[in-house]
């Protein structure tokens, strides 16, 4: 198996001297870093991002889960293992959609599952847990996608997704061969329909509907 190193990042002291344990029991030659802060973890993965995060997600300082893809599409050579106790089924749906590089681990697991789950990152892989891929299959996750899609007409699609990939008002007019008022009117239909105030919010939407890919906003 090839060598590996992790970065742990769990805030939880039972649960860090638990992972310590098994680290140290299965993988006892791999190089083994702690952080509590987002900062500290960027200037780790910054140095050298072929590791291993073992991340707290729930405990940890992302300000939302785009904010960890964000991080994910910038180091990607980095292993991602969510370990984490309850997580809603939305946040599951959410990587399990969208990122190839992230995988999941409930902290009830069993020995056994941990080491598993660590040895398929090693190989390049992703672990999920059976049970959470069972609550969240892709079938539900693309029907939720098109019930989202669905709250808007085609056209504010299209205009939303400009608008996210960072094009202004006059930018999108002239690509559509539209007036500048009626895109501007598209926008105001578009903050209204979905209940936002600004286009940050606007954009999670996208993201989360399937109007933009987390690679197509990481350009």
């Amino acid at each position: 198996m090839k060598q590996a190193s992790f970065i742990l990042f769990d805030n939880q002291d039972i649960t860090k001297i638990g992972m310590h344990c098994l680290l140290q029991k299965y993988f006892p030659t791999e190089e083994m870093h702690d952080v509590d802060t987002k900062k500290d973890l960027q200037a780790l993965l910054h140095r050298d991002s072929n590791r291993i995060v073992v991340l707290d997600y729930t405990l940890a300082d992302f300000h939302d889960v785009w904010e960890l893809f964000n991080m994910s599409q910038r180091y990607t050579a980095t292993r991602w293992i969510i370990f984490s106790e309850e997580l809603s089924r939305d946040f599951v749906n959410r990587i399990y959609a969208s990122s190839e590089n992230i995988g999941i681990l409930l902290k009830d697991a069993s020995f056994d599952e941990c080491k598993l789950a660590i040895e398929e990152s090693i190989r390049g892989e992703r672990y999920i847990n059976e049970n959470l891929i069972h609550n969240s299959p892709e079938a539900d996750e693309t029907s939720t996608e098109c019930d989202d899609k669905k709250v808007l007409s085609d056209t504010e699609q299209t205009i939303l997704r400009l608008m996210a990939l960072g094009k202004t008002t006059k930018e999108i007019a002239m690509e559509k061969n539209l007036s500048f008022h009626t895109i501007n009117t598209h926008r105001k239909n578009i903050f209204h329909k979905l209940q936002v105030n600004n286009l940050h919010e606007a954009t999670k939407y996208a993201l989360r509907a399937g109007i933009l890919s987390v690679a197509e906003y990481m350009i």
